[in-house]
């Protein structure tokens, strides 16, 4: 059962009880990310988020890692562009410990200087490993081309330079700009209760409501560009793709059945017709982003230098295929059982739940529930996915970004010379 309170001063509280659990899932989101940085303080949103577990008024380090090992279950944090969270996954009987660790880590965090700066360290060798994995910035340098200078085309982590130049100073300005009632979402799922759990969150309504530095969200311009990361590598990674949808936007189950036939399992056209028949990559997929007012639709391939070529050849081979003669009846319902029974699947997953809580009151103000989706996933026709593919797939919106022993006149040369 979905149950919703919003506090006076403006705090969300969600929950929906699953009795039949012996597990509880808590999270706090903070409607706060990257996007909201300036070039100045790029990663601070990150930054927080990892200091938050570095002590509070009432304890040290040491002591609050004491304490969430006692819950015995699992507790983390994430930085995305559009949103913090803090969250938990406890044994029904610990989730008011849970609670109290979380909002200790909210309201308490005393950000030491001597831990600010051997955390810089730390994200600096988080920055690194990210950059030494080619399969995982690869997904950033292709962000960075479609919305060059825009803030949702920055790193989530910033750079090193930004990172170390941070003070205590500028994480509490920061936490009393953006850590407002209005941005706050608690969501919690399992064997809860939405009374108990709202009289557990009291302390989140007494935060002061206030006017937070909104800087007024702008849609990004996007143009085709070609990114290109030259370094000795065995194989090739890139992505190809094209601008997608805001999160909300009506053609949304529209795109991600696009997504599901061009690349989304097996049997799906670019699985085949790369993998499975040429044996070309042992890695292909299509995948969607969405933010508010943006998105993404593109494919990734890990190749060899001398085959990436032909991989590219076939993806935009496929693009002009599907803009010009639309998919068939099967593909289509083919694709649909799909979806549906992917988010059925993660809907058995209490913690899947607790973020979906959040993330649809965060970008709708509302909860949909499962049947209601399920229907809009069926309503899509053939002629939708023309329609969007003829929109999406133009050439002007066509981005690439690439990493390892590539040049970038060849891929420009290859883009034009395929496309036309």
């Amino acid at each position: 059962m979905y149950q919703k309170t919003t506090l006076d001063n403006g705090v969300r509280i969600i929950t929906e009880e699953m009795p039949h659990l012996r597990s509880a899932c808590f999270g706090i989101l903070i409607g706060v990310g990257s996007r909201d940085e300036t070039i100045e303080n790029s990663g601070i949103s990150h930054f927080v988020e990892h200091m938050r577990f570095k002590g509070t008024n009432k304890k040290s380090v040491k002591e609050l890692s004491g304490a969430i090992d006692e819950l015995g279950g699992h507790i983390d944090a994430s930085t995305s562009r559009e949103s913090t969270c803090y969250y938990a996954k406890v044994i029904d009987s610990k989730l008011p410990q849970a609670i109290n660790v979380l909002s200790e880590i909210f309201f308490e965090s005393t950000f030491p200087d001597d831990e600010i700066e051997r955390e810089k360290e730390v994200v600096n060798e988080e920055i690194k490993m990210y950059e030494d994995s080619p399969d995982e910035i690869i997904y950033d340098l292709f962000t960075q081309s479609m919305w060059g200078k825009h803030p949702l085309g920055r790193p989530i982590w910033g750079n090193p330079g930004v990172v170390n130049s941070l003070n205590r100073d500028a994480l509490f300005t920061f936490c009393n700009d953006y850590y407002a009632p209005d941005r706050i979402i608690i969501s919690a799922t399992g064997n809860v209760s939405h009374e108990k759990t709202v009289d557990m969150l009291s302390a989140f309504g007494q935060i002061k409501a206030k006017e937070t530095s909104d800087k007024g969200y702008h849609q990004p311009e996007v143009s085709s560009n070609i990114m290109v990361q030259e370094k000795d590598l065995e194989q090739v990674h890139f992505c190809l793709g094209t601008m997608g949808l805001p999160y909300t936007h009506e053609d949304r189950f529209v795109l991600r059945l696009l997504s599901v036939i061009m690349g989304g399992g097996m049997s799906s056209r670019l699985f085949q017709n790369i993998r499975e028949k040429r044996a070309l990559a042992y890695d292909v997929h299509s995948y969607c982003t969405a933010h508010r007012e943006a998105g993404i639709f593109a494919v990734c391939v890990g190749t060899s230098p001398e085959k990436y070529s032909e991989c590219m050849e076939i993806i935009l081979k496929e693009f002009g295929e599907i803009r010009k003669n639309g998919v068939l009846a099967r593909e289509l319902e083919k694709a649909k059982d799909r979806m549906k029974s992917i988010l059925v699947l993660h809907m058995e997953d209490s913690s899947y739940r607790m973020s979906r809580l959040a993330e649809q009151e965060f970008y709708f103000g509302k909860h949909s529930l499962i049947d209601e989706i399920l229907s809009r996933i069926d309503k899509v026709t053939i002629n939708d996915i023309s329609r969007l593919a003829s929109l999406l797939l133009d050439e002007k919106y066509f981005n690439l970004a690439a990493i390892g022993s590539v040049k970038k006149k060849e891929c420009e040369r290859l883009m034009r010379q395929v496309w036309r």
